[in-house]
């Protein structure tokens, strides 16, 4: 009835074509009249009269279609190394320096894509996923000499960009460049959240392709500038070219498929071997291996699931038990993570491979050993000759049902699948993330104009309500004038029936008009959406494992608190020698969701000091609990903290903001070479 009524406004208005109607005033009525079921009046307004918006709601939807079909950024933690990082004293470099770090392989040539992973980080306050990328860089290939032969790209304001969050930075070259290195020379560096006087230039791995093949692998590294972080496991310049990326296998959605690896008997063991058989079909020609590792099944597994410490190749024409060996090799490996392994072989022939492994994986004393694998290709350059090759074991459990309806089956082995999409080449792989990146910057920018074109129509109609109140006022003031002195005789009755009119229409318009003015009010001011925008995406960034536990149910499906931070050492801790304790009445205790938020991110953020910066060997952790606290002590045998440095306000600073948000008392003792302790009381009074 209200929207009838507010149609019927242009009774006794001059019509459109007298000049006094407004483009804004035209369209704030049809936006109340014909608008009713948009979302709002402005976001009515804004359509009525700006085609625009139409055409970036048809490219969303296209963007929107597109992006299944491409691999997507992992958020949880992939494995495998770091990559490379330097620490320098400045932001940007003075005269004469350089912020560079070049790779050089041993032969020119000719390179037609290049590809940069930043680093990553985890932390207290939840995932960095461009740790160490600088805000300004320039990347270029260089001659034999080290002289420049071509820019590949540059780029500014890479921190201000809201839609870069681990996104690899890929490029492909128009035509071919013949080159022998590649420079990253960063002009601007942000600052090391760990430590607040030193800025950070670092990345997780480099490519460079010619056709297939990636000219960065194995490479040699050179950075001449900067200190290396304390944290020699994790960064090292041949991490930046040792294949391994926080990005996870090179795999792209390929619709519905239900085996994702392989998985081996459980053995008690690590030493108690298991293997496979590859019957290639014929005889083949090869040089190398690669290894798919399988996904881990349960989220507080470690990245590299069963992937073997030790491994036996052997190679043969004929199958056992006559089959002549014609070609071994054992390798040895560090966890890769989520990442495929390539293992070079000398060039041979055969049709028959059996791949054993001698030392399986086994992260915890009380968890079973296994071995496992996603994918095993056999490579001829970078062809995969045992695509659909047959695999037997006698070590497997047959087909086991895992998550989601899936299974672990050889067959799974040899089919071009890894546990999430369809394996594809790594150049391909990374192409497709660097069309998912441009996807994304493309739709954020649209949304961002379609904003814009919705806070600039609010403010029109906004004046458009102004206006048409004051011209409703002046009619209300004027008409009834105007028939007074043109029919004397008749006052009285037109009196009358314009206060009926005056009553029943412009009084309800005008009651309509307010209600819409006070809903425009109401919803007036900057760029209110894009800040929601951007508070909703920003508030998308967590899995730690600690609120992953919070969440869980209580009772009998959830560990005790005490339980839960004494299975956080066992993993955090596990290179160092370390000690847990806890008197009885701790093990049966339990703060509130909030308070374990903050102790679990104040517990983690002190682990990881002892394993950034302490260079600790020995490590003891004591929880006590009696009536009046329950009390934390984190204790190292590590170099300790300088006094000098351990009065500076941005020393410990994450620990004392989660000391402070529990009420609790925090203390620290440490003297240069004598370690750490770290005690923590929450009054228990207050919780």
């Amino acid at each position: 009835m209200k929207r009838d009524r507010a149609c019927r406004l242009g009774r006794g208005f001059p019509a459109p074509g007298s000049g006094l109607w407004s483009a804004p005033c035209l369209a704030l009525c049809l936006a109340l009249c014909g608008g009713a079921r948009a979302a709002s009046w402005d976001e009515a307004l804004a359509r009525a009269m700006t085609p625009r918006l139409g055409e970036i709601d048809g490219e969303i939807a296209a963007i929107d279609a597109r992006l299944p079909e491409l691999p997507a950024i992992p958020i949880s933690d992939q494995g495998g190394t770091g990559g490379f990082a330097v620490l320098h004293l400045a932001a940007e470099p003075g005269e004469d320096m350089e912020y560079a770090v070049s790779v050089r392989w041993d032969e020119p040539a000719a390179v037609d894509f290049v590809a940069l992973v930043p680093a990553r980080r985890y932390t207290a306050a939840g995932l960095d996923a461009q740790f160490g990328t600088p805000d300004a860089f320039r990347v270029e290939l260089l001659d034999a000499a080290g002289e420049p032969v071509a820019v590949v790209a540059e780029f500014d304001g890479v921190g201000s960009n809201p839609v870069r969050q681990g996104h690899p930075f890929v490029f492909e070259l128009d035509e071919p460049v013949e080159a022998s290195a590649l420079r990253v020379s960063a002009q601007r560096l942000r600052v090391d959240d760990d430590m607040a006087d030193r800025f950070v230039h670092a990345w997780a791995e480099a490519f460079v392709f010619s056709g297939q093949h990636n000219l960065a692998g194995g490479a040699a590294v050179e950075s001449r500038t900067g200190t290396p972080p304390p944290a020699p496991w994790q960064w090292r310049n041949e991490y930046l070219v040792d294949g391994l990326t926080p990005l996870g296998l090179p795999e792209v959605p390929a619709g519905e498929h239900r085996d994702i690896g392989w998985l081996s008997a459980g053995r008690q063991r690590a030493d108690q071997s298991a293997r496979l058989d590859l019957d290639l079909g014929e005889v083949r020609e090869f040089d190398a291996i690669r290894l798919f590792p399988a996904k881990r099944p349960t989220s507080d597994l470690p990245s590299g699931f069963g992937f073997p410490r030790r491994l036996n190749i052997e190679v043969r024409e004929e199958p056992l038990p006559r089959g002549r060996v014609l070609h071994s090799a054992r390798r040895e490996f560090r966890n890769p993570g989520h990442n495929p392994v390539r293992i070079p072989l000398e060039p041979c022939r055969g049709r028959y491979l059996r791949i054993e492994a001698t030392e399986l994986w086994k992260a915890f004393e009380d968890y079973p050993a296994f071995f496992a694998l996603s994918e095993i290709e056999v490579l001829s350059g970078e062809d995969n000759v045992a695509a659909g090759a047959k695999v037997r074991t006698p070590d497997g459990m047959g087909n086991v049902v895992a998550t989601g309806l899936r299974f672990w089956s050889t067959a799974s082995l040899a089919d071009g699948f890894g546990p999430d999409g369809r394996l594809v080449p790594a150049r391909e792989w990374l192409a497709a993330l660097g069309v998912r990146a441009g996807l994304e910057e493309r739709r954020h920018a649209l949304v961002v104009e379609a904003a814009r074109i919705h806070a600039r129509w609010r403010q029109a109609g906004l004046a458009a309500a102004v206006v048409l109140a004051a011209l409703g006022a002046f009619l209300a003031v004027a008409l009834p004038i105007r028939y007074r002195v043109r029919e004397k005789r008749e006052l009285q009755r037109v009196r009358e029936r314009i206060a009926g009119d005056l009553h029943d229409e412009v009084g309800s318009n005008l009651g309509s008009i307010q209600m819409f003015a006070d809903l425009a009010e109401g919803r007036s001011g900057g760029s209110e959406e894009l800040k929601r925008i951007q508070r909703i995406a920003a508030e998308t960034v967590s899995a730690v494992r600690d609120i992953v536990w919070l969440l869980r149910p209580t009772g009998g499906h959830r560990i005790g608190t005490v339980e839960h931070l004494r299975e956080t050492g066992s993993i955090m801790l596990e290179r160092l020698d370390w000690k847990f304790h806890a008197n009885e009445a701790a093990w049966e205790f339990e703060l509130s969701d909030e308070a374990s938020r903050h102790l679990f991110l104040y517990y983690r953020e002190a682990l990881h000091n002892i394993l950034r910066h302490a260079k600790a060997e020995t490590a003891e952790i004591t929880v006590a609990v009696d009536e009046a606290s329950f009390r934390l002590v984190v204790a190292d045998d590590g170099c300790g903290i300088e006094a000098e440095k351990l009065s500076r306000s941005s020393t410990l600073r994450a620990l004392r903001q989660r000391a402070e948000a529990l009420a609790a008392e925090f203390t620290v003792e440490s003297e240069a070479g004598q370690g750490t302790r770290l005690e923590l009381r929450i009054p228990l009074g207050r919780h």
